[in-house]
């Protein structure tokens, strides 16, 4: 392709028409060469480029659809941000192009979402995937100004820790009279696993010689599909007391009468297939209204605390990736025992 003289500003320039990654006719113009071999060069080494070239005309919906493929997600999560862009960001900037978001839109943004949440840390999570867009552009489209970078994040807000004490749990539980719920139940309190750790178990996860289980999968409650663990650090091993050691070789012997070939490949929770999430749910909800099923996962860690179990021995226990997740979500429980903690000097 040729290269062009500005007979007005006495300088050379070049433009080259090619398609970018979309498949659409782009035009790249760069003007200003003092000499025709300076614009010849350029124009070559943009040439040799064009193949690994994205163009910051896309719009944000094709750059959310770009991300989204990128990123190794599990179909969960794909599905949440799918939701979660499809309800709070399309419709403001879906149909922009990258380049053309301003920080002001940002800024707008981040007020719209904090006025709309009743939960700043959902506000939050919404304003950082966001964000995430944004970055994906810079590093693969080519945005030359990040207009989120002036902006403050929004504020993180401790979580409101909701709890039930041991003896409180006991005289409560029992109650629960459905399949298998209360054992499942108690499992929960007693062990720390999310429920769709507890219903991914199989016979072939529990080891009871050693009272410990494997985490290994998880089950995808909406999708009624057996998945990757929530993070890398989920996958374990977790212990578990004698008693409910007992209470899961009780399960066992009972299983294995009622269900014709049993064998350790079905699952603890259901047999052939796990549990229904919101029948369970439903007679959970009846037996303890003001909790919520993972609020049995925290009560876990509480109890813990309160014995004077070392945080960094609770954040194995609970499985954290990192020590400041358990720190940022208990932190406040070893605070409220800093007096309690002054009698070792008595």
């Amino acid at each position: 392709m040729p290269v062009y003289k500005d007979e007005v500003r006495k300088t050379w320039y070049f433009k080259v028409r090619y398609k970018d990654n979309f498949g659409r006719n782009t035009q790249k113009m760069k003007r200003g060469f003092k000499k025709r071999s300076d614009a010849v060069k350029a124009e070559a080494d943009f040439i040799s480029t064009i193949e690994s070239q994205f163009s910051s005309e896309i719009t944000v919906d094709e750059l959310f659809e770009h991300n989204i493929k990128h990123k190794r997600l599990k179909e969960k999560t794909i599905r949440r941000r799918t939701n979660e862009y499809n309800y709070h960001i399309k419709p403001l900037f879906g149909h922009l192009k990258i380049k053309e978001i301003t920080v002001q839109h940002v800024v707008n943004f981040k007020a719209k979402l904090e006025g709309e949440f009743k939960s700043l840390n959902s506000a939050r999570t919404v304003f950082s995937n966001f964000k995430v867009l944004i970055n994906h552009a810079v590093k693969y489209f080519g945005l030359k100004a990040n207009p989120t970078l002036v902006v403050e994040p929004i504020q993180r807000v401790r979580p409101k820790i909701n709890f039930i004490k041991r003896e409180e749990f006991e005289e409560k539980v029992v109650k629960i009279d459905c399949h298998y719920y209360k054992e499942l139940t108690r499992l929960l309190f007693y062990t720390g696993l999310r429920i769709g750790e507890s219903l991914a178990l199989t016979w072939d996860h529990i080891d009871l010689e050693k009272n410990q289980l494997y985490v290994e999968n998880t089950f995808d409650i909406s999708a009624r599909i057996l998945t990757t663990p929530k993070t890398a650090g989920s996958e374990g091993y977790v212990p578990f007391p004698q008693f409910i050691a007992d209470m899961l070789k009780e399960i066992k012997k009972e299983s294995a009468i009622k269900i014709y070939g049993f064998s350790d490949q079905l699952f603890v929770f259901g047999g052939l297939a796990p549990y229904h999430y919101s029948h369970y749910s439903k007679k959970f909800k009846e037996v303890f209204p003001n909790l919520r099923i993972h609020d049995l996962r925290h009560s876990y860690a509480t109890y813990l605390i309160n014995k004077g179990v070392d945080i960094y021995l609770v954040k194995e226990l609970m499985r954290h990736d990192d020590i400041k997740q358990t720190a940022n979500t208990y932190g406040h429980l070893y605070t409220e025992r800093k007096q309690e903690i002054m009698s070792v000097f008595d």
